[in-house]
């Protein structure tokens, strides 16, 4: 749920960025405009959009982000894309951006009797350096080759943007989070911990938290124990300091994770839950 979330709200931010880089569009568009993404049917498409070009012409773009493939998704795409040729008698093209690595990401469909081809970047196969002048991409290059390595630059890079809206800020800085923990959660935890004073002014943050964050934390937690990682525990400790003192309980954050006891840790988590005094929770440290 949280990676659709995210999608929806880079989509809206990136598009422009998306129809330059991916399909050749950017010098022809003179407008674009959101269309609804259910038919009549209600059959959802991610992010379908009208773009006019400036030769008069218009054509409708279907965006799919997909992060697991599975046979029947080409199927639903085609029928995504009949449906609006259908509703809008227009060309349509079906355009997927594949942020997992899969066998299924090939771009055709093809039985005995239907042949179907869609355009497709599989983010794993692009250079994040091809990409680091487009700033409306950023929240996608750690799912490229060597992105991984460019967080903190383009994290910094979004952070400190005269040109860019707080609001925007915070959804780019909230789906790159995401987005990273598909390949990296480490590296996803540290970027929610220096940058969540701006993220937690994303509609996408809230929401991610109201649809079971907190849940999946502490999931994270019983996982990491098991294979002998402190990750989840710094990410418990993050969260619980987050909902119970704000701000101030996350400036902690740096002193304990220097700590490499997963007992004293374990004594950190559980003094959260049941004080309401952060000096105790530091008289721990």
């Amino acid at each position: 749920m949280k990676y659709d979330i995210a999608s929806k709200v880079i989509l809206d931010i990136s598009k422009e960025a998306i129809l330059r880089r991916f399909l050749n569009l950017g010098s022809e568009i003179v407008h674009i405009e959101k269309l609804p993404e259910e038919t009549v049917s209600l059959k959802r498409s991610d992010f379908p959009i009208r773009v006019f070009l400036k030769d008069g012409r218009n054509i409708i773009v279907l965006i799919e982000v997909q992060t697991i493939f599975d046979n029947d998704f080409a199927i639903r795409l085609l029928d995504y894309t009949v449906r609006y040729m259908l509703n809008y008698h227009q060309d349509v093209i079906p355009f997927v951006m594949s942020l997992v690595e899969s066998p299924l990401a090939t771009g055709k469909y093809e039985n005995e009797f239907i042949s179907f081809r869609y355009h497709i970047v599989r983010l794993w196969e692009e250079c994040s350096m091809d990409y680091i002048d487009e700033v409306f991409l950023y929240p996608f290059l750690p799912l490229m080759r060597g992105g991984e390595n460019l967080i903190e630059e383009i994290e910094t890079k979004i952070y400190e943007d005269p040109n860019l809206e707080i609001a925007d800020k915070a959804d780019m800085l909230t789906a790159m989070a995401i987005f990273t923990g598909l390949k990296y959660k480490d590296l996803a935890i540290r970027l929610i911990e220096r940058r969540r004073d701006i993220m937690i002014q994303s509609a996408a943050y809230e929401i991610i938290k109201e649809e079971g964050l907190k849940e999946g934390l502490k999931e994270g937690l019983e996982k990491g124990l098991k294979e002998g990682l402190k990750e989840g525990l710094y990410q418990t400790i993050a969260m619980g300091l987050e909902i119970k003192f704000g701000t101030k309980g996350l400036l902690l954050m740096e002193k304990i994770r220097k700590i490499e006891s997963t007992d004293k840790l374990e004594v950190i988590k559980e003094a959260i839950k049941i004080t309401d005094n952060l000096a105790e929770i530091e008289a721990l440290i």
